[in-house]
């Protein structure tokens, strides 16, 4: 005869985990977001939209710092540059706006690296709000209030915190 096992038909509920928020959002943008299920239609496109405009102004600025040190490299071992519109530039002016090229591409990698962080702090805080209970116990009542303090009278504000 065979025993009926009643532990088989226990459902396993998960608990949502903010580790799985963060690892994902690590090592995909955005998949935190999608995990948490909660405003991740309006946050993945700013995500992306961010990181993409970042991306593509870092390799712009990567270009144009690479075309602004060859002509700078051209002019100090030539004198000249073979490209006549470098040669409109006095050589300090070529090197200001190299530099200004390589500041600018290193800002952007800054702000996308800035901006990766946001969102994996925010996958990693939304996960952890995911299963707080709010029940309609929890109120904060602001009310103005009169106080008489010796002989005088004073305005304030009472703080009533139920929970």
């Amino acid at each position: 005869m065979q025993k009926k096992n009643s532990d088989t038909t226990k459902k396993v509920i998960r608990k949502h985990s903010p580790k799985t928020a963060t690892l994902l959002s690590l090592f995909i943008p955005g998949a935190g977001q999608v995990y948490n299920k909660k405003n991740w239609w309006w946050k993945i496109p700013v995500i992306y939209g961010a990181g993409g405009t970042l991306l593509y102004s870092a390799i712009f600025y990567q270009h144009q710092y690479d075309y602004f040190r060859l002509a700078y490299k051209e002019r100090l071992a030539n004198g000249v540059n073979l490209d006549p519109y470098y040669n409109r530039y006095q050589t300090p002016t070529l090197q200001v706006i190299r530099d200004s090229y390589r500041d600018s591409r290193d800002q952007s990698y800054m702000w996308f690296v800035v901006v990766y962080a946001l969102q994996v702090l925010d996958a990693t805080v939304e996960a952890h709000f995911v299963d707080f209970n709010m029940n309609e116990n929890v109120s904060l009542k602001i009310q103005p209030q009169v106080y008489m303090v010796g002989y005088n009278y004073t305005g304030g504000l009472q703080l009533t915190l139920k929970f």
